[in-house]
C-alpha cells in the first residue's frame, strides 16, 4: 500500500498542478462568460467542485502536519489564480 502511495505522490510531483487546475478553470470561465444568473451558479459549482476535489486529493496524498496542509493550500491558491488567468485569456481569445 505504501508503494502505491509513493507512486501516486511521485506522479503528482511530475504533473504540474496548474494544468490540473486549468481544466475546471477553463470550464468555469467558459460557463461564466455565458449570459444569465443560472450560468454563474454553474460556473461557481465548476470552480468549487473542481478545485476542491484537486486540493482534497493533493492534501490526502501529501500532507501530514498542519504546516504542510497550510503550505499545500497556499500553493494551491496561487496555482488556482494562475490557472484562472490562463483560462480567462483562453476563453476570451477564443470568443473573439
Amino acid at each position: 500500500m505504501d508503494t502505491i502511495l509513493d507512486i501516486g505522490v511521485g506522479i503528482l510531483r511530475l504533473i504540474p498542478l496548474i494544468l490540473a487546475f486549468y481544466v475546471p478553470a477553463l470550464l468555469g470561465m467558459a460557463t461564466w462568460s455565458e449570459r444569465g444568473e443560472g450560468y454563474r451558479v454553474k460556473a461557481v459549482l465548476w470552480f468549487v467542485i473542481g478545485f476542491g476535489a484537486i486540493v482534497a486529493v493533493h492534501l490526502l496524498l501529501r500532507s501530514v502536519s498542519a504546516v504542510q496542509v497550510a503550505e499545500v493550500i497556499g500553493l494551491s491558491a496561487v496555482e488556482m489564480a494562475i490557472a484562472l488567468v490562463l483560462a480567462r485569456l483562453t476563453v476570451y481569445r477564443l470568443a473573439d
